[in-house]
């Protein structure tokens, strides 16, 4: 969004064939577009809405009503709560179980974890794409990370540390200029999102590559940059326009990686995982009162990954 063309508008445009990656991807799509002609004029009510259309960070309302028709908050939260599970506290925990939440076989930071949080958030880029043409800029990521905490568009919450951090710098700069160096998508995608390498005996364990973890480090240097959409809850984050700038860079690293890799729509564990994250979206999120009513997430749940993370 500072440097001519964003990333990631270029990456959609001259990868359209990308959006095409499956039957079961436009029958996806097919679904949410019927579900959204009936909820585009749907929005927040009382005085959440009006927070909403003054928020500079919050995205459109047929956006948000959209996101907020499916669940995928809902969604994004089990998505990461899962994940974490062994890191949790009880009371965390008992929340996930009465939602019918279970841990996930791949915790965060585990060999295979990468590759999943890397698709999952690819479906979700390409339904929302699909679904929003008019706003394809608004999910265009940064052309590289704001690392300035006075940045004009991405200004630093005043609570946060100002400083970025010297070995994020060092990840940035291997992201941008030497993505060629990772071994599968895998490998990057670990790299990216979390420092995390738990063990049995240690699920809170680490790597000792301070570079890893730049995806959590950037969620939790905003975090707190809005009140209604903060970049630091799963449950809400995506209806925050920061969160789509810094996954669009993802996506721009993520696409730059297999093209000089040369790899392709068709590889099998590359599709699994988009499948995977695609069944994640098409399924109502369960909850104690039946399937899409949800008691609200506990503010301890909310906060677990800005207090728990990079």
């Amino acid at each position: 969004m500072r440097d001519g063309t964003p990333a990631a508008v270029t990456n959609l445009t001259m990868n359209a064939p990308m959006h095409r990656t499956s039957l079961a991807l436009a029958a996806l799509i097919t679904v949410f577009a019927a579900g959204c002609a009936a909820t585009d004029t749907q929005d927040s009510t009382g005085d959440e809405a009006d927070e909403l259309k003054v928020d500079p960070l919050a995205m459109p309302a047929p956006i948000v009503s959209f996101l907020k028709s499916n669940d995928w908050g809902a969604h994004h939260l089990e998505w990461h709560t899962v994940r974490n599970w062994d890191r949790l506290g009880a009371d965390d925990q008992a929340y996930a179980k009465s939602q019918g939440w279970a841990r996930a076989s791949l915790q965060e930071g585990v060999k295979g974890n990468g590759l999943e949080f890397l698709a999952m958030h690819r479906v979700m880029f390409r339904i929302l794409t699909s679904q929003f043409p008019e706003s394809v800029e608004l999910f265009a990521g940064w052309s590289s990370p704001p690392t300035d905490p006075s940045d004009e568009l991405d200004r630093v919450p005043a609570k946060n540390t100002q400083e970025f951090d010297a070995k994020k710098l060092d990840a940035i700069d291997k992201l941008q200029n030497h993505i060629e160096d990772f071994k599968s998508d895998d490998e990057l995608g670990l790299f990216l999102e979390t420092s995390l390498r738990p063990t049995k005996a240690d699920p809170n364990k680490r790597t000792t590559n301070k570079r890893a973890g730049i995806h959590n480090y950037l969620h939790n240097r905003f975090s707190g940059d809005s009140k209604r959409v903060d970049i630091g809850d799963p449950s809400v984050n995506l209806q925050n326009k920061r969160f789509w700038r810094l996954h669009g860079w993802i996506e721009s690293r993520w696409t730059e990686f297999r093209k000089i890799k040369g790899l392709g729509e068709a590889d099998p564990k590359y599709a699994a995982a988009l499948k995977k994250g695609e069944d994640m979206l098409t399924m109502r999120p369960r909850g104690t009162n039946g399937p899409g009513t949800k008691a609200p997430a506990p503010a301890s749940l909310r906060g677990f990954f800005v207090n728990n993370n990079d």
